[in-house]
């Protein structure tokens, strides 16, 4: 209680406590008298032939008992900066010798005032042992690692506001689905997402995008297993579907746009025979064609591909069938067989 009254350290001490009392004569007259009172009682209590002794340790270890509420752990080795048990910050002040150690307890604090920063200063402190530490509480606390996506749990004991140890456990899958919805919206929907979310609007389907991201991140741990297209309707997959078959037997992959129009590129000798704009959707849209020559770009984009038959082929043929000989270009593009080789390729 007469700590007001100690002496700043000048030497670095595990307990700025027994620094005063190694120097107790030299403190003011009415603190010694304490001290004086104090030995009288101990004496009567325990009998003038008893006397108790208590090393360090055990000195250390009574001042922990007696402060346990003001527990502090150091923010990074060697640094004055501290945490409390109470969840607030504080300071050991340059009247402390205690310097060292990860562990202590604030024997004197004072509240922080402005102008003094809003940190608690510490001003008699002593050092305190790890294993005199038992957890209080243990919460678990999960997390998405932003680098990998993946969510991980892990246990933490604590003493009040101190955390002592962690260990990894298993995600809850509950709080793991809700993390991953959370850091999926805040992140935005890639590329595949966009294309899908088109792909609903085709289809007709108003789907409400939380609602479809936390259905898809049942049952997920990290952000890599999330994906959104398994969880269309299956009507909606039916009408707006991710690709169509042409003639020549491939399939050729669907692109679905903000205006609401859909295509496709595809060769143009893999769909000779075709004659009817394939059509999809609840309206039965025509799929854009964009046809390619042997060099892959578009040599015409058509909803009509009768019209592109009967008007455009002999065109086209005409100016292709020089610079591309491996490849057919029939006279009659209605009977000629669908192929996505060359001439040379399909004799063998």
């Amino acid at each position: 209680s007469e700590r007001h009254f100690l002496a700043p350290r000048t030497a670095a001490t595990a307990s700025d406590v027994l620094s005063a009392i190694d120097g107790w004569r030299h403190l003011p007259p009415h603190v010694t008298g304490v001290a004086d009172e104090i030995e009288r009682v101990a004496a009567r209590v325990l009998g003038s032939a008893k006397r108790a002794h208590a090393g360090e340790t055990e000195v250390r270890r009574a001042l922990f008992e007696g402060y346990a509420d003001r527990v502090a752990h150091r923010r990074a080795p060697g640094s004055p900066r501290v945490l409390l048990a109470s969840g607030h910050g504080g300071v050991v002040a340059s009247e402390s010798g205690v310097t060292g150690g990860e562990w202590l307890v604030a024997i004197d604090v004072q509240a922080g005032w402005r102008g003094q920063g809003r940190e608690a200063r510490i001003r008699v402190a002593s050092l305190v042992e790890r294993d005199w530490l038992s957890p209080t509480g243990t919460d678990v606390e999960h997390r998405v690692d932003p680098a990998s996506g993946r969510v991980t749990a892990v246990a933490i004991d604590r003493y009040d506001a101190l955390s002592l140890v962690e260990r990894s456990v298993a995600p809850d899958p509950g709080r793991a689905a809700s993390l991953l919805a959370e850091a999926w919206l805040d992140r935005g929907p890639r590329d595949a997402d966009l294309r899908l979310l088109r792909r609903l609007r085709f289809a007709g389907y108003v789907v409400e995008l939380g609602d479809l991201v936390r259905r898809a991140c049942e049952g997920a741990t990290s952000l890599d297993q999330v994906h959104l297209a398994r969880h269309l309707p299956r009507e909606a997959a039916r009408l707006a579907p991710d690709a169509i078959a042409i003639p020549s037997g491939r399939s050729v992959r669907l692109e679905y746009h903000d205006d609401g129009t859909v295509s496709a590129s595809v060769k143009l000798q893999e769909v000779f025979g075709l004659a009817e704009t394939p059509r999809i959707g609840p309206r039965r849209e025509p799929v854009v064609l964009a046809l390619l020559a042997p060099n892959g770009r578009p040599v015409q984009m058509t909803r009509d591909l009768r019209s592109f038959w009967e008007h455009t082929y002999p065109e086209v043929r005409r100016e292709l069938r020089g610079r591309y000989p491996r490849h057919p270009w029939p006279d009659d593009p209605w009977t000629a067989t669908p192929t996505a080789r060359t001439r040379r390729r399909a004799s063998r």
